[in-house]
C-alpha cells in the first residue's frame, strides 16, 4: 500500500504497461455469498425528464476458498448496488406500506427493520449480509449485478 502523502497522482500520466488489463472472470451465480456492506453514498439521478435520490450501496463480496483460483486469486470483489428512494410530496423518505421495497430489503437483511428500530443508511456500513449476483449482457460481456440481498 501507498503512502497518501506522498502519493502523486500525475506521475501515473506517464506510466506504461507493456501487457494488457485482464478482465476477470465472472463470479457464478449459482451460489449465495457473504458480503459487508460499505459507505453509502447518496446520489440525485435524472432522466427522461424524471429525477429522485439513489443510494449506492458498495457490497465487498467474500470470495468462497473453492472459487479463489477461478479468479486469479482474489479473495473479495466489491459490486454496487442502487436503492432508489420514494420520497414523500414534503421531501421525506415514503414509509407508507408498499413503498420503498429496495429499502425495506436492506433494512430486513441488517436487522433493523423491527417496530422501534431508528434506522438511517449510515447504520448498514460494515452490518454482513448475503447477495445472490446475477449476470447481464451488455455489448456482448457478462456484468455481475447484485440480484438481492437478504439476512446472514
Amino acid at each position: 500500500m501507498t503512502d497518501a502523502s506522498m502519493f502523486d497522482p500525475q506521475s501515473f500520466l506517464e506510466a506504461t504497461l507493456d501487457a494488457p488489463t485482464e478482465r476477470r472472470p465472472p463470479l457464478p451465480v449459482e451460489r449465495d455469498y457473504t458480503a459487508v456492506i460499505g459507505e453509502v453514498k447518496s446520489h440525485v439521478w435524472s432522466k427522461e425528464g424524471k429525477s429522485g435520490i439513489r443510494w449506492e450501496v458498495p457490497l465487498l463480496i467474500e470470495i468462497p476458498a473453492d472459487l479463489q483460483g477461478d479468479v486469479g486469486g482474489l479473495q473479495n470483489v466489491t459490486l454496487s448496488d442502487s436503492i432508489f428512494i420514494d420520497v414523500t410530496p414534503q421531501g421525506t423518505i415514503d414509509n407508507a406500506p408498499g413503498r420503498n421495497s429496495g429499502l425495506r430489503r436492506y433494512r430486513e437483511a441488517t436487522n433493523m427493520n423491527n417496530p422501534g428500530d431508528s434506522f438511517s443508511a449510515r447504520k448498514m456500513q460494515g452490518v454482513a449480509v448475503k447477495v445472490k449476483i446475477k449476470h447481464e449482457l451488455y455489448m456482448e460481456q457478462i456484468q455481475e449485478r447484485i440480484a438481492g440481498v437478504a439476512k446472514l
